[in-house]
Formats: structure tokens, sequence, C-alpha cells
């Protein structure tokens, strides 16, 4: 369903028109319905349809069932797998991510935000990327990722993370538990493997078979093994969400297509420990990552936790003349020691997983009359370069949250669920070539030590698809083996030193590479805070500078504030105001609420903004949401009596008086970070972006433009305009 268009009278009432018809609602009926809608998700036994269905317990779809849970709406969660896996895969978590998780689901919560805190490393451990011919060999260049700003926390309440995908699962998971969640597999059952899945569910061991949607749910059939036979169950849900991972079985069963670039590169990911390695790194060499170049062999190694000494090595890998038998633990073992540059007395290969790099992107996100929506990898894979995969998934599910809970709760019609395609899209697009620049970048260092990694991309498809292809296996490896060892060669002392006018060329190259910022880069603040929606579920600009979007220009970009619809809100540390004073602090990110449908509004104590409330109250019980009022007061008013909006305000009580804490006697007041006047206004969504501002005040009447705000943010046009 879309809603395509409204007109201004009709007795009070709303109506959408819907693939070319017209359906009328007086506002009686939208109520009724909304009721009906709330009483179709109620549980009736083997009748019961389960508002959300998550396929998928990785991040994304942990997240997405917190948020959702805090919201009011029920929902469970899928997963093929039978056990949570403990590879640590992705490991940076950006600073809106952080704000996501930390801010959003962990704010106040089991001090589960000072668990990461305290269980990542000491960022000094982390900071930077080294390049050198091996672990205990020579340095090559070093670059450091962070920059004071990165950890004043000026622009954001939290810094940027090193922290394990896995860690990240079993944290989110023990406030699941929190929230009364059960972790449930085939053997947990108790004989209930036939009953209708039920809120607060995760179901391990639960696969994805078959979807079929109607006009009414979506049919979900599921393979789980019992008593050593796998078994089929049917489930049923209003809403299924897909964050199932990059191969997708959710966006397979309905058909979607993935666009962009294809094998990019294929790795062979190795998960190993060694005290021994850690503890040297840790008071040698400390980095987040290790790009190592020698004679015999070349590798990534990244550095989970030096304390703990838990490594991940990726090493390039050529199928079919190189298979992954060929990567045994023993095989693993002696690469990791050419790497290290001497042998490890406690290292203990874990796992070796093969993987291959894509960079592409849904066609669209949504399916079956917005029933199905995919989320996270499962509508976008991108090259790890830049850590966008995880952080782009979290804030996927940030974005679709309250979107799901206005559907469930009879507040928008499904149409609303189209503008997260509309505005996640277009971000996985630009994300996606961002992570390919980055990637290019890195291939930037190697091609600079004369190993030009499409030179040896393209003498593989030379093996695999040309006269090569017609050589007996062996010969074809034989020849592939041969190359690499004397690309390898370039990488010898003799070649790679000052003396050597080749190698002190190319030793000069790169530190050029590492100076000019043209290396691999971590951090991206203009993309990670600075990312905006275009159009979607917001008021945009009547005259927008933004109407064609900006280039990814693969260099770090500091973050500049911005007021603009579309936005994240920026942050500011504020005080509130309390009786008696207090001089505990906040972000203005904190003050959107976490366990409600509720929107913001901020403004300054101004007899006009104050006026504007009362209509944004009124209005907001009009389309039976919440809205609370921030009075922004300037830094420097006194606490008590001074500060307090109670008399400007009554009856209403849902609002906080905050006042600005500047970090420096010259750093920009509230109104002037966003670029407004004090006599202006901002409506800030539950996912912390802007819905709508007004720079200086409303023109014309203020209930007509709150209408018009919020018809056009939930999807529900009002007639009384």
């Amino acid at each position: 369903m879309g809603v395509l268009g409204f007109t201004k009278s009709f007795n009070g009432g709303i109506f959408y028109i819907i693939r070319n018809r017209t359906i009328t609602y007086s506002f009686e009926n939208l109520q009724r319905r909304r009721a009906l809608c709330s009483d179709s998700n109620k549980f009736n036994g083997h009748d019961s349809i389960l508002p959300v269905l998550i396929v998928g317990a990785g991040p994304v779809g942990l997240v997405l069932s917190l948020l959702l849970t805090k919201l009011g709406v029920k929902c469970a969660v899928l997963e093929k797998s039978r056990t949570f896996s403990k590879h640590p895969q992705a490991h940076f978590i950006n600073n809106r991510s952080m704000e996501v998780v930390l801010s959003q689901v962990f704010r106040k919560l089991d001090g589960l935000a000072e668990d990461i805190q305290r269980s990542q490393p000491p960022v000094d451990l982390w900071r930077k990327f080294i390049y050198c011919t091996s672990l205990y060999g020579s340095i090559l260049g070093s670059v450091d990722h962070m920059q004071p700003q990165d950890l004043e926390q000026v622009v954001s309440p939290v810094s940027v993370a090193h922290f394990s995908q896995y860690k990240l699962t079993s944290l989110l998971l023990k406030k699941l538990d929190n929230l009364n969640f059960q972790v449930r597999t085939s053997e947990n059952l108790g004989g209930l493997d036939h009953r209708p899945v039920r809120e607060k569910e995760i179901l391990m061991g639960h696969e994805c078979v078959s979807v079929d949607s109607t006009d009414n749910c979506v049919k979900v059939t599921v393979s789980f093994l019992n008593e050593g036979q796998y078994t089929e169950r049917t489930m049923h849900c209003s809403i299924l969400v897909g964050a199932d991972g990059a191969g997708s079985t959710v966006r397979n069963l309905v058909g979607i297509n993935l666009r962009g670039e294809k094998d990019l590169q294929k790795l062979v990911s190795v998960h190993f420990s060694s005290r021994e390695l850690g503890h040297y790194l840790l008071n040698e060499r400390p980095g987040m990552l290790f790009f190592i170049f020698n004679t015999e062999a070349i590798g990534v190694l990244v550095a989970h936790d030096l304390k703990e000494g838990e490594f991940v090595l990726q090493i390039p890998f050529y199928p079919p003349q190189q298979k992954l038998e060929d990567f045994t633990s023993e095989i693993c073992e002696r690469l990791i020691f050419e790497l290290v540059g001497q042998a490890l007395a406690d290292i203990d290969v874990i796992d070796i997983k093969p993987w291959v790099m894509h960079a592409e992107v849904a066609e669209k996100y949504m399916s079956c009359d917005n029933r199905i929506i995919l989320a996270g990898d499962a509508a976008h894979r991108f090259p790890p370069a830049g850590g966008f995969g995880m952080n782009t998934g979290i804030q996927d599910a940030h974005n679709l949250a309250w979107k799901l809970a206005s559907v469930v709760k009879g507040i928008s019609p499904y149409s609303i669920l189209q503008t997260y395609e509309m505005e996640r899209r277009p971000i996985a697009l630009f994300n996606t070539a961002l992570s390919v620049q980055n990637f290019r970048a890195a291939m930037a260092v190697p091609a600079a030590l004369g190993l030009d990694p499409t030179i040896a991309n393209s003498v593989h498809r030379v093996i695999n698809r040309g006269v090569g292809s017609l050589l007996p296996y062996g010969l074809q490896k034989g020849i592939l083996d041969g190359i690499f060892t004397i690309g390898r060669a370039q990488l010898s002392g003799f070649v790679l030193n000052e003396n050597n006018p080749l190698g002190s060329s190319r030793l000069a190259k790169l530190k050029r590479i590492f100076e000019e910022g043209k290396s691999l880069q971590l951090q991206f603040p203009a993309e990670d805070l600075g990312f905006r929606y275009l159009k979607g579920a917001l008021v945009p600009n009547k005259v927008s500078t933004w109407d064609v979007p900006e280039t990814p220009t693969g260099r770090r970009r500091d973050y500049v504030p911005s007021a603009d619809p579309g936005s994240r809100l920026p942050h500011m540390t504020v005080r509130a105001s309390l009786n008696p004073p207090s001089e505990v602090t906040i972000s203005t990110l904190n003050l959107v609420s976490e366990d409600k449908l509720e929107f913001l509004l901020i403004i300054a104590p101004v007899e006009s903004s104050y006026r504007l409330a009362h209509t944004a109250f009124k209005v907001a019980e009009e389309f039976k949401v919440s809205a609370r009022a921030c009075v922004m007061w300037p830094h420097g008013v006194g606490n008590g009596a001074e500060v307090g909006s109670e008399a400007a305000l009554k009856p209403w009580e849902n609002y906080i008086d905050v006042v600005e804490v500047k970090q420096t006697s010259t750093s920009l007041s509230w109104w002037d970070i966003c670029q407004m006047t004090d006599r202006g206004a901002i409506l800030v969504r539950p996912d912390e972006h802007i819905a709508w501002r007004v720079k200086s005040r409303v023109v014309g009447d203020p209930t007509s433009e709150m209408r018009r705000v919020f018809s056009i943010i939930l999807g529900v046009v009002s007639t009384q305009i």
C-alpha cells in the first residue's frame, strides 16, 4: 500500500488513495480500526499471529528485538545455527552505532554500557594500523587513526569501540535475558515444538525454508532437528524481518536480487590464540591491524584482544588451484610463524573459514506488500574496509523499529514501512561506494611495494578462464604458486632497503601514501554521524541544498553538526534543571525516549515557542503518539525558580527544562550549532533523526502546520490541515 495524495475536506476525516482506490476513514472509524489492529496481534492459542518475527540472531536481529520490546512490540527471533558463533568477525563499532547500542539500548540498564567500556582494550592498544615485514621484523610504516577530537566527546556522547562481534552478541543476550527473553533449542522446547512461536523467544537451530504472504499475515515454515530427525513447523506473523546475514535465506526465498560488485577478493580467515604473541605486541608494538609482507607469506592480522591473545589472520585465497583443505591447522600454524617472524609455543588454531568479499546492495528492501523486510547484511554486503557492515545494519534496526511499532500499534498504515527502504537504501549505496574506495586504498600499499593485487587477480583469471584452464590441475597450481613466489621476492631485504634505488623509491612512495592519508582508513566521522535522509518519514526543507547526494571521498572528513531534516540530532551536553539542583549532565540524544513511541520538540523558553508546544501536544494526541517538549535554556542561567516552564506549559506535564553546558567560553550555543535562532523549533523522531524544523518561527496557523507535519511523518493524512 502506498499513500499517494490527500485532499483537505471530508468532514474532519482521514482518507488514503491506495492503488487508485480511495478509502475514507473518519477519526472515529480510524480509532475503531486501530483497536481491531491491536486486537489482531493478541495471542489466541494456535490461531495467534506474532506481530514481528525476526530471522537471524546476529547483532542486527538482537538489537531490533531489543528496540521493539522496549517499544512494546511483541516479537521473537529464529536462528538457523544451533549455537552462537565465537568467531570474532566484526570488531569496530563506530560513533553512531555506539550511540544506538549504548545510549539507546543499554542506557541506564544493568551497567552494560560500562561493561563494554571496561571490556574493550584501552584505545592506545588499538589506535594504529602497522605495516611490517613480520611482527618481529622491521616496520614499514604505521597510521594512527585517532585524533584528539575522537576522544573528547564533543560531537558525540560516546567514543568508537574495538569490541568483537561475539562479545557484543553476548551482552545483547544478557540484556534480552533481563527482558525475559528465553533462548530455546529443539532439545529444550519441552514437547511444545508444534505450538505457535511465542514472544520473547530466540529459537536456535530453526532454519527458515519457505515463506508465504497473504493479506493478513506471513506464513513461515521452519526446519529443526527433533530427536535426531529434521521436523518442519509453521509459524505465523504479521511482519517478517530477514536479518539473517549476507547469504540471507529470506532474501533468496522472496527473490530479491543483489546489485553491485561480486568476488572482490577471496580470503581464508584463521581464528587463533597466543598469549605469547599478545604479550609481545602489547609491550612492543600495539595496534589493531597488522599488514605483513614478506617473501614467505602475506596476510593481515586483526588483534581482537592483545591481553587475551585473540587474533584473526586473513590470508588471500585463490581457488580452485588452492583448496580449503590445503589450509589445515598445521599449515596455518606455519603461515602464522612466517608472518610473526618466529615460532609460538602456545599457538592454538581455533577455527578456519573461507569467505568472499562482495560490495552489493539489495535491489529492494521490501516484499509482499511491506510484510517482508530485509535488514543488515541481508540487505547489503560491504568489504570490511572501514567496518561499515555491522554498523550500517545496527542503524537499519534503529530506523526500522519505531516504524514497525507505529504499524503494530495501529498508528500508521503499512505504507510507512516504505520509508525504511527510502531512507536506508541510499545510505547503504553510499557506504558501499565508500567501503570499496577504502578497500582500493588498502591495495595501494602492496602495489607500492611491487605487489599489485590487480596483477595477481588478472593472472588468476587467465589461469581459470584462459589457456591455463586447459592445463592439468597440478600444473595450474604450480604456475600460480611460482608466480606468487616471484612476486613476493620483491619484498626481500636485498630489494626493499634504502641503499637499493628501486627499494628506496618504493619506500618513499609508501611513506607518501601514509602521510597523505591514502591508505586504508578506520574512521569516517562525517559519514558515521553526518549521514542524513533526503526523503522519507520527514518534512524536508522547502529549499534544499542537498538534492544531489554527496560523493564519497575515501578520505577522513570531520563531522559538521546539522539540524536539517533527516539529520541525526546534534549532540550537546546539557544539565537537567531539577529541584533540588543537580550537576548531572546528559546528551541531547538522551532526551529522546527509549521505551515509547515519542517525538521530542526542542524549543527555547520564549512565548511563541511555548504556544507551539501546546499545539504539538494536542496534535500528537490526535495522532495517538506521545510528544515531549524540551525547553533549552542558555548557558549561564541560574538554578531554581529562574529556570522552569511549569507555568508556561500547564496543564501539560511531559516536558523537561535543560540548560546548555558549554565546554569552553568560546563554545557555540545550541541554536548556533543548529544554525537557527532561538525562535525556532526542532521535532525529533524516536530514532534521534530530525523529522521537521523551523529556523525562526512558524508562519501561519501552528495547528495546521503541526497536523501537516505529523501526518507526513506518520503516513496518516489528516483532512483537518
